[in-house]
């Protein structure tokens, strides 16, 4: 029988394999800044979420090594239990000014965050609007609540409106949205679903994932349109990336927070982040709300990555963030761009359906790259139009 059962997932991978949409896993030998090690071959990483680079930052890693120190590698426990330290509520504290709300609790990744909260959030009598390329852990969060389900065309207010109108609710409305997304690198349209929300009395649920640290000076999204603050938006955000410690938050109101600590599954029964997490993450979000020179520095790069772009007609996306995608008509151009890439000593893995419909080669940037990491960038997108690109 067992023999049976293996076949069946051998077929599977073979599968995948003859439709070029294999995965496996490429780990790291070294990482300093931007340059990382993979099977003793140096590359420039433009793959990484470390938009501002501070995951290498002497004073995050100082914080780190310290927090190790006083309080061991691991937390031993959960947050309810014995697990949480004075590091995490100083950090929720700050995350609370960083954000500008009432409260906030940390958890332990992004994906647990929206699989924790938006089911917590959620009751039988609800409706949840969601766009509808809103990331896999919200997908999977609105799975799990026994919320219905409604799904937005991408970023179309029209047609959310039309939906909310058309559609009636015993319960609550809630919006969720993606701030930045994350495959296009395009922004949602807050200040249109705000409005929204506020004519229909609904939640608005953000995940600011790829916002807080690159948008409205490092403050977020929320920041970056100048919308005030409101008991009934909840923001989410992570820790792993643009701050470059990991885990995730959940900023809003206090008496969501305080639901969110009596219910949310992920939070519950996960064991707490390390304090040495923690104190990265703190010292992470110090330096963004301090200093603005790194901020300022990826927008250089980001603006110098897109001329670049728009000069050889290179196909991309409505993207207004570091997440640049290069758009490619089928997987095996894609795969053959990556090849390209990783030849020049540059890290841009393809990134292939079903994850995204069109196949892309997802470059980000960050403040730690240099002005040669970008120079090399562009000396391979142009040799990338000259081998793909139809004379």
């Amino acid at each position: 029988m067992s023999k049976k059962i293996f076949e069946i997932f051998e077929k599977k991978l073979e599968k995948l394999k003859q439709e070029n949409l294999y995965r496996s896993i490429n780990d790291m030998e070294s990482r300093n800044m931007m340059e990382i090690t993979i099977d003793g071959k140096k590359y420039i990483n433009f793959s990484s979420n470390d938009y501002l680079g501070l995951s290498q930052h002497p004073v995050v890693k100082e914080a780190a090594k310290t927090a190790v120190e006083l309080f061991g590698a691991g937390a031993s426990a959960s947050r309810l239990l014995s697990g949480g330290t004075i590091l995490h509520k100083k950090l929720e504290e700050l995350l609370c000014e960083f954000k500008g709300t009432e409260s906030s609790i940390v958890l332990n990744s992004g994906y647990t965050a929206n699989t924790s909260l938006i089911p917590a959030l959620a009751d039988e009598e609800d409706i949840i609007f969601s766009d509808e390329l809103n990331h896999a852990s919200i997908i999977d969060g609105v799975r799990l609540s026994k919320a219905k389900k409604i799904i937005y065309k991408h970023a179309d207010m029209n047609d959310l409106c039309k939906k909310i109108k058309e559609t009636s609710c015993n319960g609550k409305k809630i919006i969720i949205t993606d701030t930045v997304f994350s495959m296009d690198g395009d922004i949602a349209p807050l200040q249109e679903l705000y409005e929204i929300c506020k004519s229909e009395e609904a939640i608005l649920y953000i995940d600011d994932a790829h916002g807080t640290g690159v948008l409205g000076q490092g403050h977020g999204a929320w920041k970056h349109f100048n919308l005030p603050q409101d008991k009934l938006v909840i923001q989410m955000g992570t820790l792993s990336k643009a701050i470059g410690s990991f885990g995730a938050f959940v900023c809003g109101a206090n008496i969501f927070i305080q639901w969110f600590i009596n219910s949310a599954r992920g939070l519950i029964f996960s064991t707490a982040l390390p304090a040495s997490v923690i104190a990265s993450a703190y010292a992470s979000v110090k330096i963004i709300m301090e200093d603005k020179t790194i901020i300022k520095k990826l927008w250089q790069n980001i603006e110098k990555v897109m001329e670049a772009i728009k000069n050889l007609e290179l196909k991309t996306t409505n993207t207004q963030t570091p997440i640049i995608p290069i758009l490619f008509n089928n997987v095996e151009e894609a795969t053959k761009a990556s090849k390209i890439f990783n030849d020049l000593g540059i890290y841009a893995p393809a990134i292939r359906p079903p994850t995204v419909k069109m196949p892309r080669i997802r470059i980000t940037i960050s403040a730690g790259h240099t002005d040669r990491d970008i120079e090399i960038l562009v000396e391979a997108f142009n040799l990338l139009c000259q081998q793909l690109r139809p004379v």
